[in-house]
Parts: C-alpha cells; sequence; structure tokens
C-alpha cells in the first residue's frame, strides 16, 4: 500500500499515511484525522423525562395537565384515580438512561399503573435478567485471559442470576450498589417465578419495579456516573472521560452513543459532519480538554 506525505489542513504540518491506490491516483478522496489533535467521545444519545417533576411545580400545572389527560387515555379512565396514585409511585430519573431500557421500563410501568400486577413483576425480572445476560455477552471478549472467561464464552444467554452477578461483580463491570440491588432483585425473582402460594404480587409491584429503575439508573444513568462522565462541564454537553474510554463497559454501551472529536470544532447535525479546527496541539488533560471547548464555543 502507497503512503503519502500530505500537509494538514488542521495543523499545518506534514504527516504521512498509508493509501490506497485509488486514492494515490487521485481518483478517491483522501481524508485525514489529524493525528496531532487529543479528542474526546461526546455522548449524543440519551433520554431525557422530566414528566414527574410537572407535578411538583406549580408554574407547571399547565404540562401536568395534559399529560394527564395522556395517561387517561393511554390507561383508561376506568378507576384513573387509583391508576395515576400506582403511576406516581415508580420513582423515575429526569435525565440519562442510554441503551434500550427507557422504552421497555416504560411498558413495565403501565403494566403496573393499569393494575396487572403479576406481568408488571414477572417483567421486571426477565428485563433485570436481560441486562445481566447483556452486560456479559457483550463485554466478555475484552475479558479473554480471565477465569470466568471460559464459563461463559460459549454461551448465548444465562439463567444462573448468582454466577451472573459474580462475573460482572469480578469484571467490575457495575458500581457496587448495582450488585447489591441484583441480589435483592434476584430474592424477589426466585419467589415470583417459581410456585408460591403466599406471595403477594401487589404489595411487592412498586418496590420490585423501583429496585429495576435504580440499578439501571446505576449502570446506564448519565447524571449519576461522574466516573464516566463530564456531565455539563461544557454547557449544554455530555463528554466521555478519557480514562473511562478504555473501561470494557464504555466501549460497548456508550460509546456506540458518542461522536469522537476535537474540543474546537463544528458540528452538522443535518449533515451529520464535522470539522475540526485547531485548539491545541498533543494531549490534553479532561480539565484542559473541558476548558479549550468551553472557549471554543
Amino acid at each position: 500500500m502507497p503512503k503519502m506525505e500530505l500537509t494538514c489542513p488542521t495543523c499545518k504540518q506534514k504527516h504521512f499515511l498509508s493509501v490506497t491506490d485509488s486514492q494515490a491516483a487521485g481518483k478517491d478522496p483522501i481524508y485525514l484525522l489529524c493525528p496531532n489533535l487529543d479528542r474526546r467521545y461526546r455522548l449524543m444519545g440519551f433520554y431525557i423525562d422530566t414528566i414527574r417533576g410537572f407535578y411538583s411545580t406549580p408554574a407547571l400545572k399547565e404540562q401536568a395537565d395534559s399529560n394527564t389527560e395522556h395517561l387517561k387515555a393511554m390507561l383508561g379512565h376506568e378507576n384513573f384515580e387509583q391508576k395515576f396514585e400506582r403511576w406516581l409511585k415508580i420513582e423515575y430519573p429526569p435525565l440519562g438512561l442510554i441503551d434500550e431500557y427507557p422504552e421497555k421500563i416504560t411498558q413495565i410501568i403501565n403494566t403496573y399503573s393499569s393494575g396487572y400486577f403479576y406481568p408488571a413483576v414477572t417483567s421486571t425480572c426477565c428485563l433485570a435478567e436481560r441486562i445481566l445476560n447483556r452486560l456479559i455477552l457483550r463485554t466478555r471478549d475484552h475479558f479473554r485471559s480471565d477465569p470466568h472467561y471460559k464459563k461463559v464464552y460459549r454461551k448465548e444467554s444465562f439463567d444462573d442470576w448468582g454466577k451472573m452477578i459474580t462475573v460482572i461483580n469480578d469484571w467490575r463491570l457495575v458500581p457496587k450498589r448495582a450488585i447489591s440491588i441484583m441480589k435483592e432483585l434476584m430474592l424477589i425473582r426466585h419467589q415470583s417465578i417459581h410456585y408460591n402460594e403466599t406471595f403477594n404480587f401487589e404489595a411487592i409491584a412498586s418496590d420490585a419495579i423501583n429496585k429495576l429503575i435504580a440499578a439501571i439508573t446505576d449502570i446506564f444513568g448519565v447524571i449519576n456516573r461522574k466516573d464516566i462522565y463530564l456531565v455539563f462541564d461544557v454547557p449544554g454537553e455530555i463528554w466521555v472521560r478519557h480514562e473511562a474510554q478504555k473501561h470494557p463497559f464504555v466501549k460497548e454501551f456508550v460509546l456506540p452513543h458518542c461522536y469522537y472529536a476535537h474540543a474546537v470544532q463544528d458540528i452538522d447535525f443535518e449533515k451529520k459532519k464535522i470539522t475540526e479546527r485547531l485548539g491545541e496541539i498533543g494531549p490534553l488533560t479532561d480539565e484542559e480538554f473541558v476548558q479549550l471547548r468551553k472557549t471554543a464555543k
């Protein structure tokens, strides 16, 4: 593969890069990503739900009333006060949650609010088990030299919660509190899935759902994951910390929702085009990156 010397339009220095024969002949364009610029991942895909805040803010009464009418249409007018009371019992984070979970949690909340306690509890446990599976399946190739790998590399799914939680904990994929909550949900799962004549699905439903949401928030939340994100250090923006981008969880679950760029750049969201401009050459600390980004905005 031929090599070419190019003058970088960003830093104005000369760089050598490998090109294809077609690029060397001028038939195909050459795209140069300046190697002298430090970059970070900016989170773009995350879920925002401030609806529950409407009901605690008098100034937002109009929005609250509008949402109440929406809930009536969705959950049904019959016994709506009880449905609405159950809906309010669920503690949902206003900002955060990446990946697939907001949609699935909403279905569980609506099931519980409508008074269907058995499917609400069992689907809560199913979603928790799905999370444990996805954490292992998506990250296991990063742990090929780990003793646990030989136990999990061939399987397409797992149903032993205890073993899954042990692997996830040993691989340090999630915060400690999430591990503790998953252990609590494991007990609920065993009691609800296996026959138990005295198990009260209605009494446990809201607690189970709130535990699940707490675990998901601890794992997939944004505001609370200061170990991963620089949250609004640059006003209106969320960037991934330099050290965090090496973590298997971040690589598999966070970076797919990001774009990668220098602090000084222009982005055309409609055309999905990023144009970098010269900020500072060389490595930057997170603090230096943030300061440069603030200056560039």
